[in-house]
């Protein structure tokens, strides 16, 4: 509370608390002769002589209602006189004390102390408001401020929604009062991803009002199609970001439903086609892909041409079938592989899995003799099996290439020692060798091995990994001659780590070996070793090395070695931000017989914001002649940068467009490029479409081989589902309800069907036809539940066997369902409201739910009028309302009540429903 202030028969100050400015000491003397006192608050001399104290100012909390401020009256004049005070407060508070003026008379020195109450309405606002209490012909003033309170409560009214037939519209209805002191302004949306409804709406309530808020939403025609049972979510939020979140169930009422697409067993097969342009000349493919099943197991195969206008002779049509079972797969077909050597033709492969973590396989693949490029034969057998915790991993391979008249073998082992979390550790060993038919000289038939392990442990401070891997010249296969170390450090504190590392790279590529001249034109090794450090950030990481590269080229000898930096930032923010920079610098002072300084870089750059972005990259690279003296020539220089933008069209075709500028240093010739992608992807409708372009903006012999041609390439992918018929798997539940007259539970000549009758099949909601027909189409083998607790449409009837029951379904089948005559329960809902209030709480859609002796439910839902029946059998019956639909300002009068059915054919069971959900008014006493 703030201080007191008193008053000598002068007229009030603003509170201390909310004077701006501090008065000079001059001042303050002249303001004590002006007024009698001020110790600390005001004083004043007035004609009457009486002197006034009461509190500053008041302010309520959340939990207060009532604030009090006591004011003292004191008489300060010689002789006797009386008073009258009267209390005048702001909107959204009420003057509970004194309800009306108060007068009386006081002696010399006597006091009088008035307390002064009010009470804090819902509309009372968070600001201060000056109170005035009137004595006499004086006005005094104090202060009074509401806490500020954002809350609101939702009440939910609608929970179930039912559309017949064809009806699309539907309202979901929902009530929300602002329970705080402040104005509020909320988001209601209601979604649901299946039907694709996302739908979002404002409105603004003032402190204690109220307003029952109403979905209204049309379903589209493919949404209704597709219409089952859903849950609609439904949120309410304010700005401070508290919400509420509410569910209501959508259910779509038919007389037929499908559940598969097919009675038959179907088999999913992709088609696919595609056309690409280079230039001018056009080529074209098509293909293939499926997957039978076969009871637990899967026959999958595939099919592609060669692409066609091209006159290539590379290509050829292929084709290829996989059988999988639980413990073994058999293929037959295409082969390609690069496992130990490079092999492409037909053939097969068979691979048995006895048990968990063993797998034993044999492939053999035969080359084409139409395919001049590949003219080895190859077999390969492996195993993998469990060696107590460890794990051994062998093969075993044989090749033979007719054109170079050389047979090869090898048998290669790994054993996985640890493979753990912290703890990697594997060891590997092999040997081979090749057989010439025609010796070549230098290369002798000689055996080769293999050798090499890999190590890594990752502790909480530490990480260190070691992997080398090594083949002899001699080592048959893709790896001959491959040499690899890679060894990494790293010691973590925080979001750092410093670390080392050494890289060597010996590369045999003998698939790029010059025949002709048996010469090691195209190997290029690398060894790079140094420094490093690394930060990581939220959502980025930054990491920078240095140290030394060393490259070669075993032809043309060594290179330069360079003192190299390394630099890699990324940073993202969300889904609307992102930074890419990676770059790479190598200097050498002094190289060459003429010393010269070279300097080599390659940076690569990309920053995007939403849908927009740049990317850039720029290399620098040096060229020395090819003498023994390796003087510098000449710097390579490119760079190419552009804009591109990546989004997505309709929600479902992604798209980007780019445009490249590009140009190289050493002779200014720039190129310019633009193209773009789409890719849409129906999973519904199995449809997957891409399309890409790249056209050069310049033509003619400016432009490089290759750039200078415009190319386009589009696919398509169609996905169908395609019917065995031979196998059918799903069946058909046809349901007739009909009116047993003679209750023999058999359906005779006379006997009528039921037609707009409901009923529930495992939770999915029915309803007869005009002819009084239910079909439930391609249905899984099982036991079905049918409910007819919500079977309220048609007016007096009941299931002869029970609210309950179950089909079981194995082949197509077709219930007659009895009925007999049932006793019937009626309403209606009256919403009551003074005159002082004008309700609109709706009394459509609203649960009525009757429970016999045994705890049996019927149920249904008020009609637009608040009207409903509910079909039961004979007995006793407690009637009530669904107690979720309501709060404590608007409630039945009566929740529930009890019907007698027993003897009667129908009973009646009204519901008032009492809103006094409106705002209070206060009148004024009269004087």
């Amino acid at each position: 509370m703030c201080p007191e202030r008193y008053y000598v028969g002068c007229t009030p100050f603003t509170p201390v608390s909310q004077m701006k400015l501090s008065l000079p000491p001059m001042l303050c003397i002249l303001w004590h002769l002006c007024c009698n006192a001020y110790s600390p608050c005001v004083f004043g001399q007035g004609v009457a002589g009486f002197v006034v104290t009461l509190k500053d100012s008041l302010a309520a909390d959340k939990d207060s209602r009532f604030l009090y401020n006591h004011i003292r009256i004191t008489n300060k004049y010689h002789q006797a006189q009386s008073f009258q005070l009267s209390v005048t407060v702001p909107e959204g508070w009420r003057l509970m004390s004194p309800a009306k003026p108060f007068s009386k008379a006081l002696e010399p020195d006597q006091s009088e102390v008035v307390p002064v109450v009010l009470m804090r309405q819902q509309n009372a606002p968070a600001s201060w408001k000056p109170v005035q209490v009137q004595i006499d012909a004086k006005a005094y003033r104090f202060f009074v401020k509401a806490e500020p309170i954002n809350e609101f409560s939702v009440t939910p009214i609608t929970s179930v929604i039912q559309l017949r037939g064809q009806e699309k519209d539907f309202k979901v209805t929902l009530r929300v009062k602002n329970t705080g002191t402040v104005p509020g302004a909320y988001l209601a949306n209601i979604r649901n991803r299946n039907l694709d409804i996302n739908s979002t709406e404002k409105f603004w309530l003032k402190p204690g009002k109220d307003t029952v808020y109403s979905f209204s939403y049309h379903l589209k025609e493919k949404a209704l199609s597709m219409l089952k049972t859903e849950k609609l979510q439904i949120n309410v939020e304010d700005t401070a970001g508290v919400g509420y979140m509410h569910y209501a169930t959508l259910e779509r009422v038919q007389h037929e439903r499908t559940e598969k697409a097919s009675p038959y067993i179907t088999f999913p097969l992709w088609l696919e086609t595609g056309v690409m342009i280079w230039g001018k000349q056009v080529s074209y493919y098509g293909g293939m892909h499926g997957e039978i099943p076969m009871g637990d197991n899967k026959l999958s195969f595939f099919y592609r041409t060669k692409q066609y206008g091209l006159g290539n002779n590379l290509e050829r049509n292929v084709l290829g079938f996989n059988y999988r079972t639980k413990n073994w797969d058999l293929y037959l077909g295409h082969m390609s592989d690069i496992k130990y050597f490079y092999s492409y033709g037909n053939g097969g492969k068979f691979t048995y899995r006895p048990k968990a973590n063993m797998e034993f396989s044999i492939s053999a693949t035969k080359h084409s003799n139409v395919l001049t490029s590949f003219t080895n034969d190859n077999i390969t057998m492996t195993a993998k099996y469990p060696v107590g915790k460890m794990v051994m991993l062998q093969g075993i391979a044989g090749d033979v290439d007719h054109l170079q008249r050389r047979q090869s073998y090898l048998f290669n082992n790994e054993l996985q020692l640890f493979n753990t979390p912290k703890l990697l550790l594997s060891v590997s060993a092999g040997a081979g060798m090749d057989f010439f038919a025609a010796k070549v000289p230098g290369f002798p038939d000689k055996p080769g091995a293999a050798l090499g392990y890999n190590f890594a442990w990752h502790a909480k401070r530490i990480d260190f990994s070691s992997l080398v891997q090594y083949y002899s010249d001699y080592f048959p296969g893709l790896n001959k001659g491959l040499m690899y170390h890679f060894h990494d450090f790293s010691w973590k504190f925080g979001n750092n780590a410093l670390g080392a590392f050494y890289q060597y790279n010996r590369s045999g590529v003998n698939t790029l070996r010059d025949t002709v001249y048996s010469s090691d034109a195209f190997k290029f090794n690398i060894a790079k070793y140094g420094l490093k450090y690394s930060h990581g950030f939220t959502n980025g990481s930054f990491s920078l090395s240095g140290g030394l590269l060393r490259q070669s080229i075993a032809l043309g000898g060594t290179m330069p070695d360079y003192i190299f930096g390394e630099m890699y930032v990324r940073q993202q923010a969300g889904k609307k931000f992102s930074f890419y920079l990676n770059s790479i610098s190598g200097y050498n002072g002094s190289y060459g017989t003429d010393k010269k300084a070279v300097l080599l870089t390659n940076t690569n750059m990309s920053l995007a914001y939403r849908f927009f972005g740049l990317k850039g990259n720029y290399m620098q690279q040096p060229v020395f002649d090819q003498t023994s003296e390796k003087n510098f020539l000449r710097y390579i220089q490119t760079m190419l940068a552009g804009p591109y933008m990546t989004f997505t069209l309709w929600k479902k075709v992604r798209t980007n467009v780019y445009y490249n500028f590009s140009k190289s240093l050493y002779d200014d010739r720039v190129y310019h490029q633009v193209g773009g992608s789409v890719m849409y992807s129906n999973s519904r409708k199995g449809i997957d479409l891409s399309a890409s372009a790249m056209v050069p903006l310049e033509s003619g012999s400016l432009t490089p081989n290759g750039l200078s041609e415009k190319y386009v390439s589009i696919s398509m992918t169609k996905k169908f589902n395609v019917p065995l018929i031979f196998r059918k798997k799903y069946f058909t539940l046809n349901l007739l309800p009909f009116f047993d007259v003679n209750a023999n539970g058999t359906k005779e000549a006379g006997e009528q069907l039921i037609p707009n009758l409901q009923i529930n099949i495992n939770s999915i909601p029915f309803i007869s036809d005009e002819r009084g027909a239910i079909s439930y189409r391609n249905v899984t083998p099982g036991n079905y539940k049918l409910d007819f607790g919500s079977a309220n449409n048609v007016r007096g009837v009941v299931p002869a066997s029970g609210l309950f029951q179950t089909v079981p379904v194995n082949k197509d089948r077709t219930v007659f369902i009895p009925f007999k005559r049932s006793r019937v329960i009626t309403g209606r809902i009256v919403i009551s409201s003074d005159s002082l209030a004008k309700s609109n709480f709706p009394r459509s859609n609203i649960k009525v739910i009757a429970t016999d002796s045994t705890g049996m439910l019927y149920s249904t839902l008020t009609d637009d009028m608040g009207s409903y029946f509910l079909n039961v059998p004979a007995g006793k019956y407690a009637v009530s309302l669904n107690p979720e639909a309501f709060n404590d300002k608007i409630r039945p009068r009566v929740m529930s009540c009890s019907v007698d059915v027993g003897l009667r054919l129908e009973g009646t069971a009204d519901f008032e429903i009492v809103d006094k959900s409106r705002i209070v008014r206060m009148f004024k006493t009269r004087k």
